[in-house]
């Protein structure tokens, strides 16, 4: 299972400390991305169903991160919905989550790679 991770954050104070569990900037990622017009849902790895199902303790689905010394790598799977523009879709979920993460956390994201995994029909409508 994986161990939970948590940044350190440097403050003004010598005596204050700020810090912050990956689980939040995962949470931070996927509201940030499922705002985004044409994402139907953020989708759970293999991985994540079989930990959801043996966890009571409810996590970020499809958003993966990884925090190196001063940056942050993100990582969200995307299922969306038909019709959307995929390419220009991606490109604002890139910049929205950067933003949000940058701008709650004061962290540095180094990169967001979307990967889109799915297509969301209307219910009238059939692959």
């Amino acid at each position: 299972m994986d161990e939970q991770k948590i940044i350190g954050l440097e403050t003004t104070h010598d005596m204050d400390q700020v810090q912050i569990a990956d689980d939040v900037i995962a949470v931070i990622a996927e509201i940030a991305t499922l705002e985004v017009d044409g994402v139907e849902a953020t989708a759970p790895t293999k991985a994540e169903f079989v930990q959801q199902a043996i966890s009571s303790k409810k996590k970020p689905k499809g958003v993966k991160i990884e925090v190196g010394e001063e940056e942050v790598f993100i990582d969200i799977a995307v299922i969306v919905k038909y019709g959307a523009k995929i390419q220009k879709l991606c490109l604002e979920v890139q910049q929205k989550v950067k933003n949000s993460v940058e701008t709650m956390t004061g962290l540095n994201v180094a990169s967001v790679n979307v990967h889109v995994v799915g297509v969301q029909f209307d219910k009238g409508q059939e692959a």
